[in-house]
C-alpha cells in the first residue's frame, strides 16, 4: 500500500509527447525520401525560378512590386530570399529542403487533428497518407517547391485553431495562408462555420479581426496601393469568366482525371464517410474545407496539378476517419499502396518531367554569367525565367517573364488575341524601368518558339521594335534564343 501511495504518478505530458515526436521523426523521414529528387533536379517548373529571380532581387536591395512583381502575395518570394540568404546560395535544393520540413509538419498537423476525432491508428494513417500523397502528381508539381506547399501549412493550422475554440488565431492563421496565395482565403468558410459554432457572433467577429490584421500590417510594410494592384485588382486577365473555353474544359477533365488516378488511396475512401449520415454531421466542417478547396482549384480555369494539392488536407482527414473504422488489412493494404505508389512517382522525378516542355536555358545563361557584369541588366523576352535564375543577370523591368504585357499565361494556347488582355499600366511600367537601367543585353526567345513566344514577336510591339532597332545589334543565336547587345544609351 505504502509503495502504491509513493509511486510516482505517470507523467502524461511525455505520454503525449512521445508518441507525437515519433510520428514526426517518421514524417520528416519519409518526406525526405519522397523528395529526394529535389537534391538533384535543378529546377522542376518555372515557378521555382520566377520566384528564385525575385528573391535575388530582393536580397539585392529590391521591393517587391517596384523592382520585381508577379500577381502573387509576398509571402513566398520573401520566403524563397531569406531562405537564399540563410543558406548562401540561389540553388533550388535549399527551399526544396524546407518545403520537405513544412510537407512533414502539415502532416503533423493533420495527424493530431486525426488523432483528436479518431485515435492513434488515424494520426498515423493521415500522416502518412498526407506525405505520400503530396508527391503523387507529375514531378513538376509534386517536387517543386511552389505556392501551394507554403499555403497548406497555415491553412491546416487555421482549421485546427478554430476546431479547439481559438477563432482569432484561426483567423491570423488563414490571413498567412493568404499571403501565400490568394485561394488560401477560401478556408475562412470552414473556419467562420466552426467559428460560429462555437462562439456565435463574437467568434466571427473574432475571425475577422485575425484575418485583417496581417493583412493590413502586411500592406503597409508593402504598399497597400501596390497589393491590392498586383494580387487582386490587377488578375482580370488571368481570371476573367470569358477565360472558359473548350479548351479549359479539356484541361480540367484531363487533369481531375489524373487527379483522381494518382490519388486513388484517399478516393478510395472518401465517398464511405459521405454515406454515413451521422459522420457527416460531425464532419461537416471537413466537407466545407473539401467544397472551398474545390471552387479555390476551379478559380480562374487554370487547372494545373499543382493547384489540386489545396484538395488534399480535408481529404485525408476524411479518408483517414474512414479507415478509423476499417479492418487492420484494410489500412495496411492502403497505407501500403499509397507508399509504393509514392516511391514510384518519386522515382520518376529524378528523371521524367512530362507534360512541360523545359526550355533548354543552360547555354544561354552560360553566355550571360562569361560577360554580364553585377552592375548590368538583361532583358528576356519570353517566358523563360530560368535565364534569370541560373544566369543571377538581374532583370532590367520588374516583369520577369513577358505575360504582363502580352496578355498570355499558362494553361492556356497561346494566341495573337491576347495581346488586348495585358495588365493594365504594364506597359508603362515597363517602359519606364527600361529607361531607368536599359539592359546591356536582350534576349529574343520568340524564334525558338518557346512556351508560345512565337506568338508574341517583338514586332509585334513597334514602340518596342523601334528601340531595338535604334539601340541594340544582333550578336547570336543559341538554341534558337536571338541575343541584342546595347550598342548605344536606350532612351524612350
Amino acid at each position: 500500500m505504502t509503495t502504491e501511495i509513493l509511486a510516482p504518478a505517470p507523467d502524461r505530458r511525455h505520454a503525449v509527447t512521445r508518441p507525437t515526436l515519433a510520428l514526426f521523426v517518421v514524417l520528416l523521414a519519409l518526406a525526405g525520401v519522397l523528395r529526394a529528387p529535389g537534391w538533384v533536379v535543378p529546377v522542376f517548373n518555372s515557378d521555382e525560378s520566377y520566384l528564385g529571380t525575385q528573391a535575388e532581387v530582393i536580397n539585392e536591395g529590391g521591393r517587391l512590386y517596384e523592382d520585381t512583381t508577379d500577381r502573387k502575395p509576398p509571402l513566398v518570394p520573401y520566403l524563397y530570399a531569406v531562405t537564399f540568404r540563410a543558406f548562401g546560395t540561389t540553388a533550388l535544393w535549399s527551399v526544396r529542403l524546407v518545403a520537405t520540413v513544412v510537407v512533414a509538419v502539415t502532416g503533423l498537423l493533420l495527424a493530431l487533428e486525426a488523432r483528436r476525432r479518431w485515435g492513434e491508428r488515424a494520426a498515423w494513417v493521415a500522416g502518412v497518407l498526407w506525405v505520400c500523397a503530396t508527391v503523387m502528381f507529375a514531378p513538376q508539381d509534386g517536387q517543386a517547391a511552389n505556392f501551394e506547399i507554403f499555403m497548406l501549412l497555415p491553412m491546416t493550422a487555421g482549421i485546427l485553431l478554430a476546431a479547439r475554440g481559438r477563432p482569432g488565431a484561426a483567423g491570423g492563421a488563414i490571413a498567412l495562408a493568404t499571403l501565400a496565395k490568394q485561394t488560401g482565403a477560401a478556408a475562412l468558410l470552414p473556419v467562420a462555420y466552426l467559428a460560429a459554432r462555437g462562439g456565435g457572433r463574437r467568434g466571427l467577429q473574432r475571425t475577422a479581426l485575425g484575418f485583417s490584421v496581417p493583412l493590413l500590417v502586411v500592406a503597409a510594410l508593402v504598399g497597400p496601393r501596390d497589393l491590392l494592384f498586383w494580387a487582386v485588382l490587377g488578375n482580370g486577365s488571368y481570371v476573367g469568366l470569358d477565360a472558359a473555353s473548350l479548351y479549359v474544359v479539356g484541361m480540367f477533365a484531363l487533369m481531375t482525371a489524373a487527379f483522381a488516378a494518382c490519388q486513388a488511396p484517399l478516393l478510395f475512401w472518401i465517398p464511405g464517410a459521405w454515406r454515413d449520415r451521422e459522420r457527416r454531421a460531425a464532419e461537416r466542417d471537413l466537407w466545407l474545407w473539401l467544397a472551398s478547396s474545390c471552387v479555390a482549384v476551379a478559380f480562374g480555369f487554370h487547372f494545373f496539378g499543382h493547384y489540386y494539392l489545396q484538395l488534399l488536407p480535408p481529404m485525408v482527414l476524411l479518408a483517414a476517419g474512414s479507415l478509423a473504422a476499417a479492418s487492420e488489412v484494410a489500412v495496411r493494404r492502403t497505407v501500403a499502396v499509397a507508399v509504393v505508389g509514392a516511391l514510384g512517382f518519386s522515382a520518376f522525378g529524378f528523371w521524367v518531367r512530362p507534360f512541360d516542355d523545359e526550355p533548354r536555358y543552360e547555354s544561354v545563361s552560360e553566355y550571360l554569367v562569361d560577360r554580364v557584369e553585377p552592375s548590368d541588366r538583361v532583358l528576356v523576352w519570353g517566358q523563360i525565367p530560368e535565364i534569370y535564375w541560373a544566369s543571377g543577370a538581374r532583370p532590367a523591368t520588374r516583369f520577369v517573364t513577358t505575360g504582363f504585357l502580352t496578355g498570355h499565361w499558362g494553361g492556356r494556347p497561346a494566341s495573337a488575341d491576347t495581346v488586348d488582355e495585358a495588365t493594365p499600366g504594364a506597359w508603362d511600367l515597363f517602359f519606364a524601368d527600361f529607361a531607368s537601367h536599359p539592359p546591356e543585353y536582350v534576349l529574343d526567345t520568340s524564334p525558338a518558339a518557346i512556351r508560345g513566344s512565337e506568338m508574341y514577336p517583338i514586332s509585334r510591339f513597334p514602340e518596342l521594335q523601334r528601340v531595338m532597332d535604334r539601340r541594340y545589334r544582333f550578336v547570336e543565336s543559341i538554341d534558337g534564343i536571338a541575343i541584342y547587345e546595347r550598342v548605344d544609351p536606350v532612351t524612350r
